[in-house]
């Protein structure tokens, strides 16, 4: 029987060193090892979480980013988004990115609104009339009598000018030539047209227009020429020359122009047109080709007090008249229609619409009274907001024809 001893590890000779040495060794590495081993895999689960949180990231920019391309090119769904200011609507269909399904809203920001300016000095009726005349002023016929009135814009004041060199009916219009210069029709029935000169605060009798002017007369200047529909229940279209001092037809409108019929030049020879005459037909007029285009119809028929104003960029403003609050806005770019924000009061005969340099649409209210207002006519305001993972992404934007300007970036 082999003694136990010739088998226990001798601590004494080379080959018994190894083992503990070896041991020593191993807890020593393991000392050092098992915090790299943990240090390794934390920063490996940090990188993951970090790439996660990257792509999570990605995911969300990219979500605003088709947030915006559905208001900018989905005409449908910014029709759905702006008929519910203040209200997030779900952007649809869903997108995926990276694993990653955000949860996308679009919503209309309140940027526009009215506010009730200094009174006329006596009542707008039927005949009334605005125009924008350069610098701090704008001027209005009265309707139905001689009187002629200027505003002025930093002074919320109104001022009497020189009478119009007859009574003012229904049809009466106004244009401005961008310089010293405002063009009248008299309507009322009548024949007659005229210049009221701004610096010299006189008017000129001009060649009178082909036939009388009547409800739905109006007016709109562009490179040396007053472009006027008739009214009156007729369908003639007509281009005065300022040079000559005589008058041209052109293409007659698509349809009959009466009450609430209106023009305005929008610029690359571009005119937009009531039909009025308690109709919805919209349309546009160009001057290099003398055609008309039948375009989307306004929401509700227009009648007495319609108006058009075109401030620039992508939108043409209108009021509907017809002793109605209603006031509308029109894409060119979409060809479609929104409700705007209501009138302070309704709008009848005499409602009358002009645009001054900067953020602001002026309106008569006609109607028999003195009311004056001014609507803030900025480009349209969307927030999109993308949310995943417990991160949101707001943004706000500003959209004027093709142009998307971002004006607020928040992430969360």
């Amino acid at each position: 029987m082999t003694p136990w001893r010739s088998i226990q590890v001798r601590w004494d000779d080379e080959a018994g060193l190894s083992l503990p040495a070896t041991l020593i060794t191993l807890a020593v590495g393991l000392i050092l090892i098992v915090p790299l081993l943990a240090s390794t895999s934390t920063g490996m689960l940090g990188s993951r979480a970090a790439d996660q949180a990257l792509l999570r990231h990605y995911s969300l920019d990219a979500g605003v980013e088709y947030g915006f391309w559905k208001l900018r090119y989905d005409p449908a769904f910014r029709a759905t988004v702006d008929a519910v200011p203040l209200t997030p609507v779900a952007v649809t269909p869903a997108m995926s990115l990276n694993g990653v399904s955000p949860t996308l809203t679009a919503m209309a920001l309140n940027t526009s609104g009215w506010t009730t300016l200094a009174q006329t000095p006596a009542n707008a009726v039927a005949g009334a009339a605005l125009a924008y005349g350069g610098g701090d002023y704008l001027f209005a016929l009265r309707g139905s009598n001689l009187d002629f009135w200027r505003y002025s814009i930093s002074g919320d004041t109104w001022a009497l000018r020189a009478d119009s060199p007859a009574d003012t009916g229904q049809g009466a219009a106004l244009a401005w030539d961008g310089g010293n210069y405002i063009y009248a029709f008299r309507g009322g029935n009548n024949t007659a047209f005229w210049r009221y000169s701004i610096p010299g605060n006189s008017w000129t009798v001009l060649a009178p227009a082909p036939a009388s002017v009547r409800n739905g007369g109006s007016l709109a200047y562009s490179g040396g020429y007053v472009y006027g529909l008739r009214g009156d229940n007729s369908q003639d279209f007509w281009r005065y020359s300022v040079a000559g001092d005589s008058w041209a037809s052109r293409a007659n409108a698509p349809a009959d122009v009466n009450g609430g019929g209106a023009l305005v030049y929008a610029g690359s020879n571009v005119f937009y047109a009531l039909r009025g005459d308690n109709t919805t037909a919209f349309w546009r007029y160009n001057s290099a080709s003398d055609g008309w285009t039948v375009l989307a119809t306004i929401p509700a028929a227009a009648d007495s007090g319609g108006a058009l104003s075109y401030p620039g960029g992508d939108f043409v403003y209108a009021f509907r008249g017809d002793n109605t609050t209603a006031f509308y806005r029109y894409s060119i770019l979409g060809n479609s229609w929104v409700a705007d924000d209501v009138t302070p009061g309704t709008v009848q005969n005499g409602g009358s619409l002009a645009y001054a340099n900067g953020d602001y649409i002026y309106g008569l209210r006609g109607d028999n009274s003195r009311a004056f207002w001014r609507h803030t006519a900025v480009p349209p305001r969307y927030e999109v907001v993308a949310q995943a993972g417990g991160r949101t992404t707001t943004v706000r934007i500003q959209i004027s024809g093709t142009t998307v300007t971002v004006l607020w970036w928040d992430v969360q």
